[in-house]
């Protein structure tokens, strides 16, 4: 008599839900480092991308060690200029995300528009 193997999982909305870094953290010069981890389609405005940090950072007054990049127009910027450069996502690749300016908005009531630089390193 043969025994059929069982598979089961269990997803868990805090391994997924992670501090956002966000246009208020971000600053001319400021940067971080880590490990890619994952991507996800956020339910509005595009994608995010998961990182176990070097280093952790503040975000909202605590500190965080795994953090997500949300899709700010600077970071789809830089994501599609690694793409056109034959760059895919894979889990376990070094990314250096650093904000190498600020475009103060133009319009009351908008938002100051950080860009960035993304380096990756594939070992």
């Amino acid at each position: 008599m043969t025994k059929e193997a069982v598979e089961t999982w269990v997803g868990r909305s805090d391994e997924v839900a992670v501090p956002m870094l966000g246009g208020e953290f971000w600053a001319d010069g400021k940067e971080i480092s880590g490990v890619f981890e994952s991507v996800r389609e956020q339910k509005i405005g595009g994608f995010a991308y998961k990182l176990t940090l070097d280093a952790a950072v503040l975000v909202d007054g605590d500190s965080a060690e795994v953090v997500e990049l949300p899709s700010l127009t600077g970071v789809k910027n830089a994501i599609q200029s690694l793409r056109e450069k034959g760059y895919s996502f894979r889990r376990g690749d070094l990314w250096r995300v650093a904000c190498v300016g600020v475009k103060k908005a133009k319009k009351e009531g908008f938002s100051d528009s950080p860009a960035f630089e993304i380096g990756v390193i594939r070992k």
